[in-house]
């Protein structure tokens, strides 16, 4: 229900703005230099349908024994409905609030995906599943980067022009570096895949206005897909088989925790 209450509440948001104003309207009162090019938002229509996928598929008989639904449960209705919450503060410009929320949304999409992830490893879920939390979860980490960004000049902190062009590249620098670390632990190709559509917007808004920042976030999506994809099909260290013995065992301790706690409650 959260999931789907996101998606209304999102298409609501467009057709009757609150306050008078789409987030377009309102991200362009707070530009950054690394808001992206407005196209690139339209991310949310792939990301909500595969959120719309997975909430039909763990609904399913078929489903019914796994233990992966049991486990987003939380942390997903968590972050879908800070998703609403952020959409209705940032539409009436609470950015300070905004910054909190879409925090809190990005540390349950963290344990959202990690879950998810670890049952994958474990051969107790499919991998494509896995692909709707990394899209949201990579969508999220850029939009963060920009909110945070958005709330410290709101707070009054401020930079020269030069440094802030400085400070950007190296921002782009930890994205890049965030995707190639997912990829390489997580073995995902989709994350990277994000944030490269989120840097080529970039690359789009500022080639005119600051060439050198441009250039910088084209490299970087060339950089975070082609390393990326490497990364994912190779991995770290460890084998497949280390990883789904390790995530397997993580599963059955959760599965354990879990169990446990229902009986206490049962027993109270």
């Amino acid at each position: 229900m959260a999931i789907f209450g996101n998606i209304f509440l999102s298409y609501y948001s467009n057709t009757h703005p609150f306050s008078g104003q789409t987030m377009g309207m309102v991200s362009a009162r707070y530009p950054t230099l690394l808001t992206p090019a407005g196209y690139a938002f339209s991310i949310w229509g792939l990301i909500f349908l595969g959120l719309a996928v997975y909430a039909i598929w763990q609904l399913l008989p078929a489903q019914r024994q796994l233990s992966l639904p049991d486990a987003l449960a939380k942390p997903l209705t968590l972050a879908n409905v800070a998703t609403g919450a952020w959409v209705v503060l940032f539409a009436y410009e609470q950015i300070i609030p905004s910054v909190g929320v879409m925090l809190l949304i990005l540390l349950s999409l963290i344990v959202a995906y990690g879950r998810t992830r670890r049952r994958i490893f474990a051969g107790a879920a499919p991998a494509w599943i896995g692909v709707p939390f990394s899209l949201y979860l990579g969508w999220i980490s850029v939009a963060s980067v920009i909110n945070i960004t958005i709330g410290l000049r709101e707070l009054g902190w401020q930079t020269a022009e030069g440094l802030s062009v400085t400070m950007t590249l190296g921002l782009l620098l930890v994205i890049v570096a965030l995707g190639l670390i997912i990829s390489r632990v997580f073995r995902d190709m989709a994350f990277p895949l994000v944030l490269a559509w989120a840097l080529v917007a970039i690359w789009v808004v500022r080639l005119r206005e600051i060439p050198e920042l441009g250039w910088a976030a084209l490299a970087g999506a060339v950089a975070v897909t082609v390393l990326g994809i490497v990364l994912s099909r190779r991995g770290g260290r460890k084998t497949p088989w280390q990883l789904r013995d390790e995530a397997v065992a993580a599963v059955e301790a959760e599965i354990a925790a879990a169990r446990a706690a229902r009986e206490m409650r049962t027993g109270e």
